[in-house]
């Protein structure tokens, strides 16, 4: 059986867990008896949503702006283009929040 190893950090952890899976490691992990419930209505809502077709898109962005993006995001765990997505969505609501008047043009997601 696999041991796990000790981690110097929790970007080798992280880094670790994108090319390993905890089912490999069974004796490593305990069962802590608290059951898992979700909630019906959230998982009608998830059940609801069809996932939109992502579109490329090309940006010209300077270096340095995609350097910080990496680095935020690997902070995050995440990759630096799902970020920037974040970005741009948090954006795009901060924009319509803040001109109630674009909401007529925007259908609900």
């Amino acid at each position: 059986m696999k041991k796990l190893p000790k981690f110097k950090s929790e970007e080798k952890e992280v880094r670790f867990w994108d090319t390993h899976s905890p089912l490999n490691y069974p004796k490593e992990f305990v069962d802590i008896g608290v059951p898992f419930e979700i909630s019906p209505e959230l998982l009608k809502r998830a059940l609801g949503r069809k996932e939109e077709r992502k579109r490329l898109l090309t940006l010209r962005i300077g270096q340095h702006q995609i350097d910080l993006a990496k680095l935020i995001a690997r902070c995050k765990g995440i990759g630096y283009q799902t970020q920037m997505r974040i970005w741009v969505i948090e954006g795009i609501r901060k924009e319509i929040s803040e001109h109630p008047e674009m909401r007529k043009f925007v259908t609900t997601r």
